[in-house]
């Protein structure tokens, strides 16, 4: 009878923290396995590389003008200036202050400068470029290209790649501000996607044709997606308005602010935090030992997911967690009940946005 008991407590304190985890911890550790995915990512690379086998040494002559009839884009860092700016979007959220806004220029300026790129490639199909696509060299009358050389394919332009890559950036954004941002990054990405896998069952029924033919013809590139662009430009701006109140607000509510008097103690003594633009506006706060009190949270951030979690440690190195207050949106207020904590020293954090900290003594 004791071996089972032991057993079942051992199995109980196995589960344990899979049914409630720390998620203040399993917060912590997120950049730490996305390091761990980066890394093994080029591992994977450097393997594959080392085994492609005996490698020449030296690049070929470089063409300078491709084939007649054959229609390349040309070189461009676009994908990786949009990957390197949606990761530094991402992870400066979590900083706040000015590096979110550098982040989110450099992140538009990447966008435009890919969407000034594919428009450029769209508008050089078949309107006379020296390398567009047309059926014969002596074709007098202006045609739709009708796709490379025989023997040659080549897929059509597609904006589908900066749409799926836009709709991600705002997926990601929204995980850590909120549910709406969430909701509208989930819906573009999805639709780029769904028209990104039509575009690649068109291109698998192309090549399945060139094998029962034995001619291949590229599809014919599609018009650019206007009127999704439009619509997600649309929504994206529906909701940043909505969540900064410019849209449905309720001017007969207005939302708390930081110069009036919500972060100063109440008469009975309250101690107060106040949190705007992803931080804490007090460094630290004082709350008498051993005894229940009173902690009123107030997030001025519309729109944006605080709350105020108790831990042992300090503001460099934080430890357990001893309390958990409700997360909200702001711009609202609740206030907590905390047990009473033994004299010493602690630090309170917020749950969603772990650089959120401030130190607090209990005496």
């Amino acid at each position: 009878m004791e071996f089972l008991r032991s057993l079942l407590e051992w199995l109980v304190s196995l589960l344990g923290p899979l049914v409630a985890p720390d998620w203040g911890a399993l917060i912590r550790l997120l950049p730490i396995g996305a390091l761990l995915l980066v890394a093994g990512y080029y591992a994977w690379v450097l393997w594959r590389y080392a085994r492609a086998g005996r490698r020449r040494v030296g690049l070929p002559p470089r063409a300078e003008v491709p084939p007649a009839g054959i229609h390349l884009p040309g070189p461009s860092l676009a994908p990786f200036l949009i990957s390197a700016a949606a990761a530094a979007l991402f992870f400066s959220v979590a900083l706040g202050g000015i590096a979110l806004w550098v982040a989110a220029a450099l992140f538009v300026a990447a966008l435009l400068a890919w969407g000034r790129e594919a428009f450029r490639e769209y508008e050089s199909l078949g309107d006379g470029h020296g390398n567009a696509l047309v059926a014969a060299a002596d074709v007098a009358q202006p045609v739709e290209p009708a796709g490379p050389p025989e023997g040659v394919h080549l897929p059509p332009p597609s904006l589908l790649p900066f749409l799926v890559s836009l709709g991600a950036a705002v997926l990601l954004f929204g995980a850590a501000i909120g549910a709406s941002w969430l909701l509208l990054g989930a819906a573009m990405t999805a639709l780029a996607l769904v028209g990104w896998l039509v575009d690649a069952g068109r291109e698998y029924r192309a090549v399945e044709a060139a094998d029962a033919s034995g001619h291949l013809v590229s599809p014919a590139p599609r018009r650019a997606p206007l009127g999704a662009i439009v619509a997600f430009s649309l929504l994206f701006v529906f909701v940043g308005g909505t969540q900064a109140g410019i849209f449905g607000g309720d001017a007969a509510s207005p939302s708390p602010s930081p110069s009036g008097p919500a972060c100063a103690p109440d008469e009975t003594g309250v101690v107060t935090i106040c949190a705007e633009k992803v931080a804490f506006l007090l460094p630290s706060i004082e709350l008498p030992a051993g005894e229940p009190r009173k902690l009123r949270f107030v997030n001025y951030d519309v729109g944006i997911p605080h709350n105020v979690a108790i831990h042992e440690g300090t503001v460099d190195a934080v430890g357990k967690e001893l309390f958990q207050g409700e997360i909200f949106n702001g711009a609202d207020e609740r206030t907590y009940t905390i047990v009473g904590l033994p004299a010493g020293e602690y630090v309170f954090v917020c749950t969603v946005h772990p650089n959120m900290v401030g130190s607090l003594s209990a005496k």
